[in-house]
């Protein structure tokens, strides 16, 4: 299985168990990236991996919200895209993780 299968498999199980964080509305870019943020940290700790050197920046689409974001780890840099249709709840956010190339 390729690393962006097994961190996609990796976010969808923890995202079946975060519980009530699932219910937070997202209305901005700020709130987007940070949950993206704390989302894709949470996805590599959990695969062994130690992210640092977080950057991102965000945009809207028309009435999507979206955000691009690298997290530096000491097996490379990994690239994070996140969106979701604003004023929807995080647990309708998409979150991808690749290694950069």
């Amino acid at each position: 299985m390729n690393r962006v299968a097994a961190l996609t498999l990796g976010l969808l199980a923890s995202s079946a168990m975060a519980g009530h964080h699932d219910e937070v509305v997202i209305n901005s870019g700020t709130e987007l990236r940070d949950w993206c943020k704390e989302e894709s940290e949470a996805t590599l700790i959990g695969r062994g991996l130690t992210p640092f050197n977080w950057t991102a920046s965000y945009w809207d689409q028309v009435n999507t919200l979206m955000v691009k974001g690298q997290w530096r780890t000491t097996s490379g840099n990994l690239i994070v895209e996140c969106s979701v249709a604003r004023g929807a709840q995080a647990r309708f956010a998409s979150l991808s993780i690749q290694e950069s190339q």
